[in-house]
């Protein structure tokens, strides 16, 4: 199993001008030295861009080597060619795992990166820091951010807390709570809590992708079967001598099965959930639309149902299941219409009442 990997993000720099402002930048880099030994502790490999002094992966990097638990490749360097260089590599260069990137400007290589990574750890900053918080924030990778020390970690901070994402209040308010002993094992345990908290949903998700495809196939394997049923009834009443009672019980049954193959295709194939409200109005919606037609046929052919008219009820058979299997695959669009037309509609009388008024008064 693959080790989880958390990119590293921020910046204490005193020359430079943050808002919010950073407060106290020699208490967060022992922070951050603090925060890499931990994450170490915890098996969890780094994504890092820099080994400037500027920015707090040098700080992070080096308490992550401290801990003496350093994996070969675990500190994975994203950088341009000939950037992001690190004092420590000299003596522990096989942690270091260094890819450049051709493209020469390291925000390329940093927000490719992010997608990838099982979390974020974000300190202080400016504009960058922002941005990587709210793609976090957006993909529901796991967060820390230490909102104690300002900065735009602290924005993010503040969105974290109105959205949560997969931490808890309590992890929430550890992140702004001032920096004392035990402070970072309590926020790479919440980075811990997060990741378990995003697999877990993942896993659901893929439970629930899983089930959905086993029921769209259930359900397209009944329409199947109601087809089959209502074509091998129609062969029954082609090679058959129908009476009056078996032609009109095919005429009522053949189009109830088609359309209720009609409305479980609609909704199976739209990922409606209930099926036997579907089935039961889509036969319906067949079973009245079959039973008009053959209705609207009796009355230019009245001895159509005959028994000796067999042949009739075979023809009427050939058209009574494709009507039926329309009417249920519309159905479910048009009942909603159809509850929601006034039939009783008034303001046509209304305004002919009006006009035969005025025209009285004017006589």
């Amino acid at each position: 199993m693959s080790r989880p990997q958390i990119a590293v993000v921020g910046s204490v720099d005193e020359t430079r001008q943050f808002d919010p402002p950073v407060t106290d930048p020699a208490a967060a880099r022992l922070a951050c030295e603090e925060l890499g030994q931990e994450l170490a502790q915890a098996g969890w490999d780094l994504i890092v861009y820099s080994g400037r002094p500027a920015f707090v992966e040098a700080d992070v990097v080096r308490g992550y080597l401290r801990a003496d638990k350093t994996l070969p490749g675990s500190i994975h360097v994203r950088a341009p060619l000939g950037k992001g260089g690190f004092g420590e590599f000299s003596a522990h260069g096989k942690a270091f795992d260094i890819q450049p990137d051709p493209s020469g400007d390291w925000e390329v290589s940093f927000y490719r990166s992010l997608p990838s990574a099982d979390g974020v750890l974000l300190v202080g900053g400016g504009r960058s820091t922002l941005v990587t918080g709210l793609i976090a924030l957006t993909l529901r990778i796991p967060i820390i951010a230490a909102a104690t020390f300002g900065g735009n970690a602290q924005k993010v901070w503040e969105r974290l807390w109105n959205e949560n994402n997969d931490a808890t209040q309590e992890d929430v308010a550890a992140m702004a709570a001032p920096w004392q002993e035990g402070a970072a094992t309590l926020l790479v345990r919440s980075a811990v809590a997060q990741r378990d908290a995003r697999e877990h949903r993942a896993r659901d998700e893929e439970r629930r992708a899983r089930w959905e495809s086993r029921r769209t196939r259930i359900g397209l394997a009944v329409v199947v079967a109601l087809l089959l049923l209502a074509v091998a009834g129609l062969a029954v009443a082609w090679g058959s001598q129908l009476g009056t009672g078996p032609g009109i019980a095919l005429l009522v049954l053949l189009p109830t099965l088609t359309g209720a193959a009609g409305a479980l295709i609609r909704t199976v194939l739209d990922a409606g959930r209930d099926w036997t409200r579907a089935a039961v109005l889509g036969a319906a919606a067949g079973l009245i639309t079959g039973l008009l037609y053959v209705a609207s046929q009796l009355i230019g052919a009245p001895d159509v149902l005959d028994a000796a008219a067999g042949a009739g009820v075979r023809r009427l058979l050939f058209f009574v299941l494709p009507i039926g299997f329309v009417a249920g695959l519309t159905f479910d669009a048009i009942y909603p219409k159809l509850r929601g037309t006034d039939v009783s509609q008034t303001q046509t009388l209304a305004a002919m009442t009006t006009v035969h008024d005025r025209e009285e008064e004017q006589k």
